[in-house]
């Protein structure tokens, strides 16, 4: 979850440490229950990445700009719902943070 983890893991395993930082906050988002694949990468595309930028996010704002983002791209047979953005950001919010970037 360290910054300093992730670089002796990279250093041993040879494996990008931009690649590594994605990969954990992949994992961290994880954490949220309601948010799969498809929320996830729009959530990414708007700079939403890990659990600590989630719970700063205006729920009302982060709905709008998701609803925006799928009416423009077209990529999920629907948007979240309000109600499941505000979960998702209250979720956020209690959990303990487990990454440090």
């Amino acid at each position: 979850g360290t910054a300093a983890a992730r670089r002796a893991l990279a250093e041993r395993t040879g494996i990008d440490g931009e690649l590594l930082l994605r990969l954990a906050q992949r994992a961290d988002m994880a954490r949220i229950n309601g948010i799969g694949a498809v929320f996830g990468m729009m959530l990414e595309d708007l700079g939403v990445r890990d659990t600590a930028t989630l719970a700063r996010q205006d729920p009302v704002e982060l709905h709008r700009r998701l609803k925006e983002l799928n009416s423009r791209e077209r990529l999920a047979r629907r948007s979240p719902t309000p109600e499941e953005v505000a979960d998702w950001v209250g979720q956020a919010r209690a959990l303990p943070r487990m990454l440090d970037l």
